[in-house]
């Protein structure tokens, strides 16, 4: 008479070397397309000589962007932004500073940008008494006369400051021949004057 088959006696007597199964478990259906997808997005897929030399032709030959020049390809720069926020005409200086409690709760209340707007107070001070002058300089171009001339409100200690810190600013800007003619300055002192650009 036959015994029933014990599961724990045939694992006990199943040798030592059978090894276990190594099957690689089935993906569903969702996920193998999104291998799919993704090996897809990483093939690179190269041009023919035909299809590359049809598209520099049609480069070459496009009137809204032509090829640049030797001489144009020289005068280019690296673009070597620092990290940060971008570089201002007016390089601000950390410093330490006191305060009574009462100007400093008065300057937070209103939020944000207080620091701003203590820095302005102080700048308006300076200008009130003096110590630093509004300018209405204008570059007048001495050899095209047709173009209008270009129109600044400096804040300088004086019209030779102005004139300088004008001539920087157009230099800055890849202006230089601008910066080569002529600077006319006026005193505005506290005078309205109308939405012109700031040179600090």
């Amino acid at each position: 008479m036959s015994k029933p088959i014990n599961d724990q006696a045939v694992k006990a007597t199943a040798p030592a070397t059978m090894k276990r199964s190594t099957r690689t478990p089935q993906l569903d259906e969702d996920t193998r397309r999104a291998i799919a997808r993704k090996a897809k997005a990483l093939t690179l897929i190269m041009p023919t000589e035909e299809e590359d030399a049809a598209i520099t032709k049609a480069a070459l030959s496009d009137p809204d962007n032509p090829p640049a020049t030797g001489a144009e390809l020289g005068k280019l720069q690296p673009a070597r932004r620092p990290r940060g926020r971008p570089a201002l005409n007016v390089t601000k200086v950390p410093t330490s500073i006191r305060f009574d409690s009462l100007v400093l709760d008065a300057f937070k209340a209103f939020g944000p940008g207080w620091q701003t707007r203590i820095n302005e107070v102080l700048l308006q001070y300076l200008i009130d008494t003096r110590q630093l002058i509004r300018f209405h300089a204008t570059v007048q171009a001495t050899a095209k006369e047709q173009r209008k001339p270009d129109e600044f409100l400096v804040v300088a200690r004086d019209a030779v400051q102005a004139k300088e810190k004008l001539k920087q600013h157009l230099l800055a800007s890849g202006r230089e021949e601008a910066a080569r003619e002529r600077v006319v300055t006026v005193d505005v002192g506290n005078a309205a004057v109308r939405d012109l650009p700031v040179i600090m």
